[in-house]
């Protein structure tokens, strides 16, 4: 158990830092309190089934992956379809994440569920790397500068991701969209931001 435990502990604190969160910050991602967070990297609890799930759902992680005594240096990872962690909720917009932690890894993948009248926000956001979207239902609508495509159901749209650009879904419906590309550490915690906080599409 003292083994298992400071496994837990290492690998919480390990992906926390490298995601660069505060206790508080994983903690409302997590929905449970800092200091249960706390004791858990330090030792001092053994946390139950359900803080494993929501601590790990909070870090993007499968809950697996706290316990695991896989190598941490994967080359080939198999994610079931229950496998995949969530974020977020479907009344804003949830994701799943469907790529594994290779050692690594160039691209990721998402499947996400956008609420009708969700936006990325009103500034548009760039970075380095490529993104690849692909459309399974409902409709999104990406904006680069004066241009706007309007996805449906079946369409993609492959880009650079150093231009700057927004999304919205003005639709009646949930979208549904998988994206593939590579995700610097600083946009994925704005992901999660966006899922807590929906904003109206600005055209």
């Amino acid at each position: 158990m003292d083994e298992d435990l400071k496994l837990i502990a290492r690998r919480i604190r390990g992906w926390r830092e490298e995601l660069g969160l505060s206790l508080h910050e994983l903690a409302r991602r997590a929905d449970v309190s800092p200091s249960t967070i706390q004791k858990v990297e330090t030792e001092q609890m053994v946390p139950s089934i359900s803080i494993v799930m929501k601590i790990a759902r909070g870090l993007d992680r499968r809950p697996t992956e706290l316990i695991s005594d896989e190598p941490e240096h994967l080359d080939v990872v198999l994610i079931r379809a229950k496998e995949h962690a969530t974020s977020g909720s479907i009344a804003k917009m949830k994701a799943e994440r469907l790529s594994g932690d290779l050692f690594d890894p160039s691209i990721e993948m998402w499947r996400v569920f956008v609420s009708p009248g969700f936006s990325s926000g009103s500034d548009p956001h760039a970075y380095e790397g490529e993104e690849l979207i692909l459309c399974e239902e409902g409709c999104v609508t990406f904006a680069f500068e004066e241009c706007e495509y309007q996805m449906q159901a079946g369409d993609s749209l492959h880009f650079k991701a150093d231009l700057p650009h927004r999304w919205w879904n003005d639709g009646d419906t949930v979208a549904r969209i998988i994206i593939a590309g590579t995700f610097p550490k600083a946009l994925r915690r704005k992901l999660h931001e966006q899922m807590q906080n929906p904003r109206k599409p600005r055209r």
